[in-house]
């Protein structure tokens, strides 16, 4: 099903929020010329026909209770994340946030992060939009499960007590960007390799702190973080540096 049919069939939908309440889903009114206008200026670049055309039909979905899903809310990944440019789907209500990243020529709109502070973690959440908000309407009526739900109260916790490949282990890899990859980065660093993820999956972006250096493979969703010494960290503690 495409994201539009997805949108249609969520529009006039009842949920029942965690506290029992009925809420009822909405669609919002279409993102103006301009204002899409305004968003490929930001981007410097053209916003994917898939999403031009969901914009002309409606800039997200309106709830009255739970966090509402916005279309048109481009912005750089929350949390200094590995991603570029990104639509800034929808919150959690915790300070987190599924994310799509934007560049030039995608043709599907996909795939979905979750952008997590806490526990500091990026997760692959869905294959593409469509996916996802089906996942994510599901996760806000009762009984409150599925893939959405599984990345927040799993997944999440998970992620952030995995162990990676450190850089050394993959600078004979026989895959070129794993391998040119590790060349690059040096010692220190663990790579996590999220190319072909599933829900759930994801790498640490906090591991060494709030100030833990982050690499990324060119566009590929190939993922590194950097070690920090107690000091370093310490530091970071004192000075925000």
């Amino acid at each position: 099903m495409s994201t539009r049919d997805v949108l249609l069939r969520a529009a006039g939908r009842k949920l029942i929020d965690v506290d029992g309440e009925g809420e009822l889903v909405s669609l919002q009114p279409p993102a103006s010329p301009a204002r899409v206008a305004e968003i490929e200026g930001e981007l410097g670049f053209a916003l994917p026909r898939e999403l031009t055309e969901l914009l002309s039909l409606s800039a997200g979905l309106d709830m009255e209770v739970q966090e509402s899903l916005d279309l048109a809310s481009i912005e750089p990944c929350p949390w200094e994340g590995p991603l570029g440019q990104v639509m800034n789907l929808v919150g959690d209500g915790a300070g987190n946030y599924w994310v799509v990243e934007l560049h030039p020529g995608m043709e599907i709109l996909g795939p979905v992060w979750f952008v997590c502070h806490d526990a500091p973690v990026l997760v692959y959440q869905s294959p593409d939009l469509a996916a996802f908000v089906d996942d994510y309407l599901r996760f806000c009526a009762a009984p409150h499960d599925g893939p959405v739900a599984s990345v927040v109260r799993e997944a999440v916790q998970r992620v952030w007590t995995q162990r990676d490949l450190p850089s050394s282990d993959l600078l004979d890899s026989q895959d070129p960007v794993l391998r040119d990859f590790a060349r690059r980065l040096g010692d220190g660093w663990f790579i996590r390799d999220l190319r072909h993820a599933k829900p759930g999956d994801g790498m640490p972006i906090g591991r060494f702190g709030p100030k833990t250096p982050l690499a990324r493979a060119g566009q590929e969703f190939v993922f590194a973080y950097g070690s920090r010494t107690r000091m370093e960290r310490f530091k970071t503690w004192l000075t925000g540096r």
